[in-house]
């Protein structure tokens, strides 16, 4: 077992995350990881593009942490430059503990301007779905990414479990999954009167969000009496979309009311594939929501078939095991409660916290 770091192991330089686009998926990862270092005195800084469309996503990140904005621009390679040139601002600012890249193109770009500052401090790299679905690409990704990192780097912190197996013959490995938001796990269930069925558009895009409509379409009748909503963001064509099959789109202002949504629903469905975490799924879970999901690798990292959901290979069966759960409240209740109790043994922020310190100081 690796032993806790000690804190003043952590404290000699700051650490200093390259980010790209701010996505919902980083977003669920660097905010917990700014916090959970502010808090054991760790200084930093982050590294982003200034795109509108993530703005939101900025208070996420810790006060404590240095904001260093690449502006956006509409020509990549300008974009490629404003980024290095934000990086080579970072790291000249004060000495560097490590450099933390999230995501491939963040990877090479970040890697590139720390080795053209001189940085010599461990560098570690998170992937947040960025590799793909397809093990032969994603290892060929990385084939290419991983000479940029130099020889103190090659080491990796990935929050899905899947993802591991990528970085084999990497210098080190850590497995950190993002943490769920307390107000997930203290939400009392409060099921509608009628059947509902929810998700969310954290990550599931425009694909999760077609087949979500599909599925309402499918199972509209009035003797069903099945509901459907979506909560969160989604762009302007899923929503017509989802508007036409009679989906309720509601976006909860923060966690308390995106819980408060959940917790109305009787099954949590996942329609979709993800590449990376599956945050809106695991705070469904930590809800009390049985969950039926597509049978993909990171949906398998989380659910239990048969115990916290149900893990589905066709639309077919996904349909099955819904009215499984709707004709069903003791099962729905077992699921859900199975459901909660494995998202609070793997997904606690003080777990998270130890994990992320150990990691740092693994390198």
């Amino acid at each position: 077992m690796r032993r806790e770091p000690e804190p003043s192991a952590l404290r000699a330089g700051r650490v200093v995350h390259v980010v790209g686009a701010l996505t919902d998926e980083v977003a669920s990862f660097l905010g917990p990881a700014t916090l959970a270092l502010a808090r054991s005195g760790v200084e930093q800084a982050v590294v982003m593009l200034d795109q509108q469309r993530h703005r939101h996503h900025v208070v996420k990140i810790d006060e404590a942490a240095e904001l260093v904005l690449a502006p956006w621009v509409r020509s990549p390679l300008a974009r490629w430059r404003a980024m290095l040139d934000a990086c080579r601002t970072a790291f000249a600012a004060a000495p560097v503990r490590a450099v933390h890249l999230h995501g491939l193109l963040p990877c090479i770009g970040g890697a590139r301007a720390a080795r053209a500052a001189g940085v010599r401090a461990p560098v570690f790299f998170s992937p947040h779905g960025s590799l793909g679905t397809s093990r032969v690409l994603g290892a060929l990704a990385l084939s290419l990414a991983r000479p940029l990192l130099g020889a103190s780097g090659s080491s990796a912190i990935v929050n899905v479990r899947h993802e591991t197996l990528a970085f084999e013959r990497w210098k080190s490995v850590d497995l950190v999954e993002s943490p769920v938001a307390e107000a997930f796990f203290e939400v009392e269930r409060n099921e509608a009167r009628h059947p509902l069925m929810v998700t969310g558009g954290r990550s599931q895009g425009v694909r999760g969000a077609e087949r979500f409509t599909q599925l309402a379409v499918l199972l509209d009748g009035e003797a069903l009496r099945i509901a459907f909503n979506w909560i969160g963001s989604v762009d302007p064509v899923s929503r017509l979309r989802l508007t036409a099959a009679n989906v309720g789109i509601f976006e909860p202002a923060g966690d308390a009311e995106c819980a408060s949504r959940l917790s109305a629903g009787w099954v949590y469905l996942a329609p979709g594939a993800t590449r990376g975490f599956p945050m809106f799924l695991v705070e469904a879970m930590a809800a009390g929501l049985p969950c039926v999901a597509l049978d993909c690798a990171a949906h398998r990292d989380v659910i239990v078939d048969g115990e916290s959901g149900f893990l589905c290979a066709s639309e077919h069966a996904m349909i099955q095991s819904i009215a499984t759960l709707i004709d069903n409240p003791a099962l729905r209740l077992r699921m859900g409660r199975a459901a909660r109790a494995q998202a609070r043994l793997r997904f606690g922020a003080s777990d998270f916290q130890l994990r992320l310190l150990a990691a740092y100081a693994h390198a």
